[in-house]
């Protein structure tokens, strides 16, 4: 009678074997689509922001200021200002229905109803590469802050200019300058007739999605990747904080020691990170890039020649 033969011991660890190769050939081509797919949707999301800020261009004749004297210390920036144009109307009727005018009168940030969940994940504004996800999760709560690891996370923050160029010293010790060369920085009211390098040479909005590798003071202190709740500080007339907009002074993926208005531009992409420009097209801007070049582009009218990007 004839017997059926099974596999030995030796053919089934060679199958094995197989197998296991073949899954380490896919998996990395698994994972670069994986983060192909999430690079795009990351340059959507810069695009849609663009889009946003050409309406709100169009509707007030100007960009949002990157700074203003209001009511309450720690007040919020740029990203509720749009709230009108990416599809949150409700979110800040809601704002308005806690208080009115509540952007000049209240800070959701550090004293006033900061366990709301209006102040969650805001779509659009965080990078679905970084692992920081929809909330600003790497900022630890405490007792002057004890939600901000529970706000929405903001990922893409305003090109304050150059640190080299319009650089406005602190005349107290301990306290740093701000730049006045970009496009939002204290008491701005840039208009596109502002932007005389071009607008497909300034950039908008820079990446800033990854904390990885920075000192761990950096990542909890002020320059670290604060929510979208928190703008500006206004120490005086003439000393400011830049929170949600920073300006370039180091290259991107820069991971030493900075100042809270020097955050550098970074994302967990492989390489680089992403920029909006101010006519609203998407680039990524490798690291190895030029540290001049990436400041020529934070300025909006100085007369660098930049090369193609």
């Amino acid at each position: 009678m004839k017997q059926n033969r099974g596999f030995t011991l030796v053919e089934l660890l060679v199958v094995i074997a197989i197998i296991g190769v073949l899954i380490a050939l896919l998996l990395p081509a698994v994972q670069q689509a994986r983060e192909a797919a999430r690079r795009i949707q990351c340059s959507n999301h810069m695009k849609q922001l663009g889009l946003a800020f050409h309406n709100y261009h169009d509707t007030h004749g100007r960009f949002m200021t990157g700074g203003m004297q209001t009511a309450k210390a720690y007040p919020m920036g740029w990203v509720p200002r749009l709230f009108p144009f990416i599809e949150q109307d409700a979110r800040y009727e809601a704002m308005e229905s806690l208080n009115k005018d509540y952007l000049v009168t209240r800070s959701s940030y550090r004293y006033d109803d900061m366990d709301n969940p209006i102040w969650g994940a805001v779509p659009n504004i965080s990078c679905p590469s970084s692992p920081q996800g929809e909330l600003a999760s790497d900022q630890t709560g405490n007792t002057n802050h004890p939600y901000q690891h529970l706000q929405g996370s903001l990922h893409y923050r305003g090109n304050g200019g150059s640190y080299d160029l319009d650089y406005h010293n602190a005349t107290t010790a301990g306290r740093v300058g701000y730049s006045s060369s970009g496009i939002f920085y204290p008491e701005s009211r840039t208009r596109f007739a502002d932007i005389t390098d071009g607008t497909t040479n300034t950039f908008l909005l820079g990446e800033t999605s990854s904390s990885q590798n920075w000192p761990s003071n950096m990542v909890t202190g002020f320059g670290g990747l604060k929510p979208w709740t928190w703008g500006s500080y206004r120490y005086n007339a003439t000393e400011w904080l830049m929170i949600d907009h920073k300006m370039v002074q180091f290259p991107i993926n820069y991971f030493g020691s900075f100042t809270t208005s020097s955050t550098p531009f970074g994302s967990h992409h492989p390489g680089g990170a992403m920029f909006v420009m101010c006519d609203g097209s998407v680039k990524f801007l490798p690291e190895t890039m030029n540290l001049d070049i990436l400041k020529a582009v934070a300025s909006r009218q100085h007369g660098e020649v930049v090369p193609s990007l």
